[in-house]
């Protein structure tokens, strides 16, 4: 395959990925159909099945594909917290309340199919190991920077079971009780 067609390919596979997050965010996990997705992202069936021969295979690709962006997200945002104690953990703090604004509808649907797919937390879980191993090599105070970590993931957890209970306001004031407790 040249370099060219593998560009394409990956483009092509990138723009599924962003039709079907879209269409969950907008529509929910019941929407998450071949078909519909193919309209969404203006292909064919058989281009959406060229890229994703099943909705599995879609699924997984929708999971790799936001853990690879959570963790550019990060990478990015780190180069405006160098300054910070742990520049790691202040970048995740940053990406985790825009997340937590922006892709609420999608750590649902993601849920959903994962009492099936086990498997599905896998690409998560890679990009946390060396998130984690980052910020253990940027702060000689380990817990400290693991409770917040913590605080962090129980905020995402509690809004993707939809058990949250803090108005905005109230989560806006733990963000900024976090980044102070880390400054």
């Amino acid at each position: 395959m040249t370099t060219r067609t593998a560009r394409k390919t990956q483009d092509s596979k990138s723009e599924i990925l962003r039709a079907a997050l879209e269409l969950i965010r907008r529509s929910g996990a019941p929407s998450l159909t071949i078909d519909a997705v193919a309209e969404e992202a203006g292909f064919s069936k058989g281009g959406v099945l060229y890229n994703f021969p099943t909705k599995d295979a879609l699924i997984t690709g929708m999971v790799e594909f936001l853990a690879g962006q959570f963790e550019a997200e990060v990478a990015a945002a780190r180069e405006g917290h160098l300054a910070s104690q742990c520049p790691t953990l202040s970048a995740m703090i940053d990406v985790t309340e825009g997340w937590l604004r922006q892709n609420r509808d999608v750590a649902r649907a993601m849920l959903a199919t994962k009492a099936d797919r086990p498997d599905l937390s896998e690409p998560f879980m890679h990009v946390k190991a060396r998130l984690k191993a980052a910020i253990e090599a940027e702060t000689d105070e380990t817990a400290k920077a693991l409770a917040i970590w913590a605080s962090l993931e129980g905020l995402h957890f509690s809004e993707a079971h939809c058990v949250a209970i803090f108005s905005e306001e109230e989560r806006a004031a733990v963000f900024q009780d976090l980044r102070k407790r880390l400054a």
